[in-house]
């Protein structure tokens, strides 16, 4: 079964074409190692507010619905990166990151000047529970 490992970390706008090119090159890495698919969402900071996820008529006071930058602490200079990076199983996934966060390619980033704070970089994975395609 599928499985995708989820990131999201907080970028400074200002770095946006650094975090691209840093991501493809290690998009790259993943995919040498069995990964099927990598996606980098950007943040719209300015498409919708909290209520575009709520129904009509429901009412919450200030700060009952924090967005993503809100749980992760962003800086109004950042903007939220999900990454989606999908695996064709769980034995794929397991082999394929631990070969690629020992990658030399990976390693070698160490001693570059970072995109983002790697310590503040949320993380899990996730299983299809539902999937509906038009």
């Amino acid at each position: 079964m599928t499985i995708t490992d989820i990131t999201i970390v907080p970028v400074p706008v200002g770095r946006k074409d650094d975090y691209i090119a840093f991501s493809r090159r290690m998009a790259e890495v993943y995919r040498d190692h069995g990964a099927v698919r990598i996606t980098d969402y950007w943040q719209v900071a300015d498409a919708g507010g909290q209520e575009d996820f709520h129904a009509d008529g429901l009412v919450y006071g200030e700060g009952e619905l924090p967005d993503f930058a809100d749980v992760i602490g962003a800086a109004a200079s950042e903007a939220i990166v999900v990454t989606l990076t999908e695996w064709p199983s769980r034995e794929a996934r397991d082999r394929g990151a631990a070969a690629a966060t020992s990658d030399p390619r990976v390693l070698a980033t160490l001693e570059e000047d970072p995109v983002f704070d790697g310590s503040r970089v949320i993380a899990s994975s996730f299983e299809i529970a539902m999937s509906l395609r038009r």
